[in-house]
C-alpha cells in the first residue's frame, strides 16, 4: 500500500503544472549559468528542501488528509509514502542538475571531475535529507498553515553551516583529512546512509504525531 500512495501522491504531486516545473528549471539554469557542477547540486537541495512543503500545502486545499482517513491505507502507509514522494523529487531534480552540468561542460569544452561532482550528490543528499527531516514532521504534525516557517528554518541553517565552514577554512582541514584517512567512495556510501537514517528516524517521529492528529 506504501507503493501505492506513493504513486498516487505522486501524480498528484507532478500534477501541480509550474508549481513544481518552476523549480526544477531554476536548477537548470543554475546549471547552465555556473560553470562549476556543484553550484547545479546545491541547486538541487534548495528545491528538494523548499518544495517539500507543497505536497502539505495540496493536501490543505484540498482536504486530502480527510479523504486518505477514507481510504484503506494506514496513517504509517501515507507517511512513508510522502516521505518516498519527497526523495524522488529531489532525486529528479540532481537528475536535471547532472544532465544539464554534463551537457554544458562538453559545450564548454570545460574539464569535467566527475569524482567531485559524485561526492557533490552524497553530500547534498545528506544535506537534503537533514532539511527534510526537520521539517516534515511538523508537517504532519500541525499542517501546512501553522507548520509553514519550517520550510525556511532547514535551508538557512544549512546555507550558514557552509558560509562557517568555508570561511573559517574549515573546508580544506575536512579535505586533508578525508583525503589522508577515508576513501572517496566510502565516504560517499557513509553520506548517503546516514541521509537514509535521518530519514528513517523522522518518519518514525511523523508517524507518530500524525497518528495523534485530528484530522
Amino acid at each position: 500500500m506504501i507503493g501505492t500512495f506513493a504513486r498516487f501522491d505522486l501524480r498528484n504531486t507532478f500534477g501541480q503544472g509550474t508549481r513544481v516545473l518552476a523549480p526544477f528549471a531554476f536548477v537548470a539554469v543554475i546549471a547552465i549559468v555556473f560553470p562549476l557542477p556543484a553550484f547545479a547540486v546545491v541547486g538541487a537541495v534548495a528545491v528538494g528542501s523548499l518544495t517539500a512543503s507543497g505536497p502539505f500545502l495540496a493536501d490543505e486545499r484540498g482536504r486530502l488528509d480527510t479523504l486518505y482517513a477514507t481510504l484503506p491505507v494506514t496513517r504509517r502507509h501515507v507517511v512513508v509514502g510522502r516521505y518516498v514522494t519527497l526523495v524522488v523529487l529531489y532525486l529528479a531534480a540532481a537528475a536535471i542538475a547532472s544532465v544539464v552540468s554534463l551537457v554544458g561542460a562538453g559545450v564548454r569544452g570545460t574539464p569535467f571531475d566527475g569524482g567531485a561532482f559524485v561526492l557533490a550528490h552524497a553530500v547534498g543528499f545528506l544535506a537534503v535529507s537533514v532539511a527534510l527531516a526537520v521539517q516534515v514532521p511538523f508537517f504532519f504534525s500541525v499542517g501546512f498553515t501553522r507548520a509553514r516557517p519550517m520550510m525556511y528554518l532547514p535551508l538557512a541553517v544549512l546555507v550558514a553551516a557552509a558560509w562557517l565552514m568555508s570561511n573559517s577554512g574549515l573546508l580544506d582541514h575536512v579535505t586533508e583529512i578525508r583525503v589522508a584517512t577515508v576513501p572517496l567512495a566510502a565516504a560517499e556510501g557513509l553520506a548517503v546512509l546516514l541521509g537514509l537514517a535521518l530519514l528513517a528516524g523522522s518518519a518514525a517521529v511523523s508517524v507518530s504525531r500524525y497518528r495523534r492528529r485530528a484530522l
